[in-house]
């Protein structure tokens, strides 16, 4: 095969509205891994996260990318690298959202630290580790699961980041009044501790440590499986995974991505509610 490593999104992009999978999707999968393929998730979802949605689809013994490149699981699902926020940089961010009025939430493993009981973190853990029982998720596997992450309540946030000095590998940041845009280029201006995405179209912000990105993280994927980046394709639908489908030999856009992202891939599928990771899987991998 001319791509012999995937990297793929989750969300917009595997998962569709309803946090599925299609099920050619996964037979695509399954086809491009039975020819010797290799398939990375990558994602801003959490390690506990991915892994979950890994065992489910009986995608095993692959690396993993949580937190947008913060943070990489090996072949065993062990921690290869890890690059958390340095402490002072933390307390910065939390003074601009003071100021700019705008509501972060902070992680922690795989954990959720919050300043306050908002609509962003309510259902959290139940978006963290979804049913996915159309594709064969077991309750009681998803419930031990979601036994493993909590939503920490942490009022005093600059107090607890202080006392203990916590690894926290990704900032989400979101706001009632729509696009955060504005925010993002006054960060992007005032601070550079900070790599900026978003996975909703601007309506919320992903933060990494500087310089920590999909693509990043991709290229030490590769590097540690041995395959060349001209030898690697990825499929996505958002910011966060722009520059990742810019660096892949072969950079594939959801068609529910935006057209800012589509402009900076090679190719375009369908959407993730058409099973369009599948269709480009079969399209584009398997010849």
């Amino acid at each position: 095969m001319k791509y012999s490593l995937l990297a793929t999104d989750l969300d917009g992009t595997l998962l569709n509205e309803d946090k599925e999978i299609d099920s050619k999707t996964i037979e695509a999968i399954h086809e491009f891994r039975s020819r010797g393929g290799r398939v990375v998730i990558s994602s801003g979802r959490s390690p506990l996260s991915t892994k979950w949605i890994a065992e489910t689809i009986g995608l095993k013994n692959e690396p993993i990318i949580a937190y947008n490149g913060a943070v990489i699981l090996d072949e065993e699902g062990k921690v290869l690298e890890q690059y958390p926020f340095q402490n002072e940089a933390l307390l910065s961010f939390l003074d601009a959202c003071q100021e700019e009025g705008v509501y972060a939430q902070f992680y922690e493993g795989d954990n959720l630290l919050v300043s306050e009981k908002a609509k962003w973190n309510l259902n959290w853990i139940e978006n963290n580790i979804p049913e996915l029982k159309n594709i064969g998720g077991r309750k009681e596997l998803c419930d031990r699961y979601r036994e493993k992450c909590q939503v920490k309540l942490v009022e005093n946030l600059r107090g607890y980041i202080r006392e203990n000095q916590p690894n926290i590998t990704k900032i989400a940041v979101f706001n009632e009044g729509g696009s955060l845009r504005d925010f993002s280029e006054k960060i992007a201006q005032e601070y550079d501790h900070f790599e900026i995405s978003s996975s909703l179209n601007y309506l919320n912000l992903e933060i990494s440590p500087s310089g920590i990105t999909k693509a990043a993280s991709l290229g030490k994927v590769a590097e540690h499986l041995g395959i060349p980046l001209s030898q690697t394709a990825a499929i996505g639908d958002n910011f966060n995974d722009m520059f990742m489908l810019e660096m892949a030999g072969l950079g594939i856009a959801m068609g529910n991505a935006p057209d800012e992202v589509k402009r900076h891939a090679d190719a375009v599928t369908l959407t993730n509610n058409e099973g369009g990771a599948g269709k480009a899987i079969q399209d584009y991998l398997l010849f």
